[in-house]
């Protein structure tokens, strides 16, 4: 049976609550004890409850609202900052849609749409009764359920509907405007520097790039704080994969495994829209160490690629097929693990351990009709190596494993950037990779 509904309330709190109280709930929200969530992959604190079928609406401590959904072995969690208070002394609509055709959660906060999550590998039981907060400490108005998923326009209208106010809207691209892709790995949620320093520094990273979009590893909890700080749409596929967005994200492709590949339709706006895929392939086997052996030879480098990334890369590849001749403009971006073939040439051989290699990703890249974009816009690997891994540890193997690709016939490539400087610290072990295009 297909689940498909949208709730809606107005909520307003007193006062912020250390116990996360529910705001509107259809499981037993309070059987779960608080519990700090934050390790390597994970980030904040929540109710282990929250792993119920069902889903709850709650107040954090620090007055902004978190939406939870479970299934009874898995959970999602979206925990906006501050910005998405609601203990201010005004009343403010939050509302979700769940569509579980299309595995996916459209999450609203007054009326504009603050994040798309993918709900690939849930199956949530929503049968139970939908309750309303009995705080005193909160107060709900207006609660609502409806067995459809209403738009991103019909929200907004709702939000206007109450006294006048309209929903804070998106930018649009304009035409001939250029388009600033960036793909980053951000290293364990961008946390290895602190769980605050570290965040806010991939923030500045960001901000200072100017980046429109940036294709997101290793998100880890971290990608509401982020997009939330940058003013930005999360798309949310996996723990893993994001996609940070100057653009809201207006449905999701659920192709090949979540933890490896996340795409979303954007919309730039005037009924234009982009497809961006972030992508991780497998980190094993590790080239760093293995192109060092004294019996490393190009056919055993490409053989041990097959057992993991290339394979993986031809799987992709088949599911993207759909889209590669369609009317939209289409980006994969991300942390691919692997070296290219259009750096390890002969005449850059002496750059790599005096071997030209036929680095399989890229090549099969390359064939599906995609377009590297830092080295088309950079074409001598030896004056532009453009090395992405690692800055954080100069002395180790260097080389370029992140990539933005394009399909040229919708997109113009104008300047690509590797980015690796902060002033105080890098924040991770992945250099940035940006892009710069106009549409065609």
């Amino acid at each position: 049976m297909e689940t498909r509904f949208t709730i809606a309330l107005w909520a307003r709190a007193s006062a912020p609550a250390a116990d996360y109280p529910t705001i509107a709930s259809n499981k037993d929200w309070y059987s779960g004890e608080i519990r700090d969530y934050t390790e390597r992959s994970n980030y904040g604190f929540s109710r282990t409850s929250g792993q119920l079928p069902g889903w709850a609406i709650a107040l954090q401590p620090n007055g902004a609202w978190a939406w939870n959904l479970g299934d009874g072995t898995h959970r999602l969690d979206y925990q906006p900052t501050t910005s998405q208070r609601i203990d201010d002394g005004s009343w403010h609509l939050i509302a979700f849609s769940v569509d579980a055709n299309t595995h996916q959660a459209h999450l609203y906060f007054d009326g504009r749409q603050v994040a798309l999550y993918s709900l690939t590998g849930l199956e949530p039981i929503y049968g139970a009764p939908d309750i309303p907060s009995d705080s005193p400490d909160l107060h709900v108005e207006g609660f609502q359920r409806w067995d459809t998923v209403h738009s991103p326009e019909e929200i907004a209208r709702r939000y206007q509907q109450r006294d006048g106010r309209q929903a804070a809207s998106y930018p649009t691209h304009a035409s001939g405007e250029p388009l600033r892709v960036m793909a980053w790995n951000i290293w364990n949620g961008g946390r290895e520097d602190g769980i605050d320093e570290g965040v806010e520094r991939v923030v500045e990273c960001i901000r200072g790039s100017g980046a429109d979009i940036v294709a997101m590893q290793e998100t880890y909890g971290s990608g509401p704080r982020i997009a939330d700080a940058l003013g930005y749409h999360l798309y949310l596929r996996s723990s893993n994969l994001s996609i940070i967005s100057r653009y809201p994200a207006i449905g999701h492709h659920d192709l090949f495994r979540p933890f490896n590949l996340g795409g979303a339709t954007l919309a730039l706006g005037a009924e234009r829209t982009l497809k961006l895929f972030s992508l991780w392939l497998h980190y094993l086997p590790d080239f760093c160490n293995d192109v060092q052996r004294d019996e490393a030879t190009p056919e055993g480098l490409i053989e041990a690629e097959h057992e993991t990334r290339a394979s993986e890369m031809q799987t992709i590849l088949e599911a993207l097929q759909p889209h590669l001749d369609d009317a939209e403009p289409l980006i994969v971006a991300g942390d691919f693990n692997s070296p290219s073939h259009l750096d390890w040439t002969q005449s850059a051989s002496s750059l790599h351990c005096n071997m030209a290699v036929e680095w399989p990703v890229s090549a099969y890249m390359a064939k599906a009709g995609f377009t590297d974009v830092y080295r088309q816009v950079h074409p001598d690997p030896i004056a532009d190596p453009g090395h992405t891994w690692t800055p954080r540890n100069p002395n180790s193997w260097q080389d370029r494993i992140d990539y933005v690709y394009y399909r040229a016939a919708h997109l113009h490539a104008l300047e690509a950037q590797v980015l690796n400087q902060h002033r105080v610290q890098w924040p991770s072990d992945h250099a940035a990779v940006l892009s710069t295009f106009t549409l065609r």
